[in-house]
């Protein structure tokens, strides 16, 4: 499989946090730039997850797809209750 093409790019970051990334690359044995891009896929794929899901929120709001405040704290009291039980039934 050919290399992926790849593009510099430049960022100013604090010493503490660079030195924290040389400490990870020399543990983990791999290069700065491996971890840095390592860590940058996670984040933003992590970060797209979030953006989703929002914006799913949002299409389904305005679809009038809605749970009532009241309904919702209902169901968390709910189980919240339920799960108080199951801790005691094996506390004792």
């Amino acid at each position: 499989m050919p290399a992926a093409k790849s593009v510099t790019i430049t960022a100013r970051i604090p010493t503490t946090l660079a030195k924290k990334l040389e400490a990870y690359a020399k543990a983990a044995k791999r290069t700065r730039s491996w971890v840095i891009e390592d860590i940058l896929d996670r984040y933003v794929d992590n970060e797209m997850a979030i953006v989703k899901a929002v914006l799913e929120g949002i299409e389904a709001a305005d679809r009038g797809e809605m749970i009532p405040h009241d309904e919702v704290f209902r169901k968390l009291a709910e189980k919240s209750a339920a799960r108080r039980r199951e801790m005691k039934k094996k506390a004792a």
